[in-house]
């Protein structure tokens, strides 16, 4: 199969798969600020997070993505504020994202908060499809190349909180915006359609040394199939964390955490994959870090799991 057909087969596994454009990480629950402009600063730390992950291991092409991220409060003033940059890669497509995130906290009671939050974004967009080889080198459609374009965008979230619960309603990008196809008439690439994201979870204490964390996580896209996460975590001794998380029409994940310490975390992640790319891949990895700084504290924060 040569690369071209292959990266064909690729966008077919994103369309019907995932039914999604924006990128999704197994353990979003480490990264909300992806989806959700409104989670920047509801920690109370600065917080700093990097995220590694490759998908479809053993296929040509598949993505890669990595992340880092930092967020943090703005003291007295009931503000947060958030970093965040992502690149990716699939087949001959490059995209890097910096998105500046703000959001302001509301006390709703004594242990309640709602944060509103603002994303802004600015995309830089790159596809060669000169880097492919074809059987074919006169097809037009190798003259579709992107040299780069930035591709601005905003979005909106809002995140209800408390230290037993958690509920998050967010649009990420609200432009939608048309990438043009480069030397092919009449050509362009769909690039960014409304998502909408709504996700909730729960801490329950079984005894003193267990506690079990679900989480569901709705994700809808215009002219595409809801598509939904279900997680299930399970906390030892506040410091082991052990999960499994299921994405319908996708995957099977096993998830494994590690509190170092109180602000040093670290994170391992495997997708069995069941989708028609199941026969194809090796399934995916993802490997995340986060650590926490208390700059008005001089103890650390007991343990943050959302």
């Amino acid at each position: 199969m040569n690369k071209f057909l292959l990266f064909a087969l690729l966008l077919i596994g994103v369309k019907f798969c995932f039914a999604q454009q924006d990128k999704m990480f197994t353990q979003y629950l480490n990264y909300p600020s992806a989806i959700n402009p409104a989670y920047a600063g509801s920690r109370g730390t600065t917080h700093i997070l990097g995220i590694a992950r490759r998908q479809w291991v053993g296929l040509d092409g598949a993505p890669e993505s990595a992340v880092l991220s930092v967020n943090s409060p703005i003291p007295f003033f009931n503000l947060g504020m958030g970093l965040i940059l992502e690149t990716d890669k699939l087949g001959p497509e490059r995209n890097t994202d910096i998105a500046l995130d703000l959001s302001y906290k509301l006390q709703l009671s004594k242990a309640l908060y709602l944060n509103l939050g603002l994303k802004t974004d600015l995309s830089y967009y790159k596809v060669d499809l000169q880097k492919i080889k074809v059987v074919d080198q006169n097809d037009p459609l190798l003259l579709a190349n992107k040299n780069g374009e930035l591709i601005p965008n905003f979005g909106v979230g809002a995140y209800l909180y408390s230290n037993k619960f958690f509920a998050g309603l967010s649009i990420p990008r609200i432009l939608q915006t048309n990438v043009d196809g480069g030397d092919l008439a009449e050509s362009s690439l769909d690039h960014t359609k409304l998502h909408y994201f709504l996700i909730a979870g729960y801490l329950t204490k079984l005894n003193s040394s267990i506690k079990l964390k679900p989480t569901i996580l709705l994700k809808t896209t215009q002219g595409a199939r809801l598509s939904w996460d279900l997680s299930l975590m399970g906390i030892f001794l506040d410091r082991f964390l052990f999960g499994v998380s299921y994405r319908n029409e996708d995957a099977i994940a096993l998830i494994a955490q590690v509190n170092i310490n109180k602000q040093l975390r670290l994170g391992y992640s495997y997708d069995f994959t069941y989708s028609r790319l199941s026969g194809r891949s090796d399934g995916s990895h993802e490997v995340t870090f986060s650590y926490d700084i208390d700059f008005l504290s001089k103890k650390p924060n007991s343990p943050r799991y959302f």
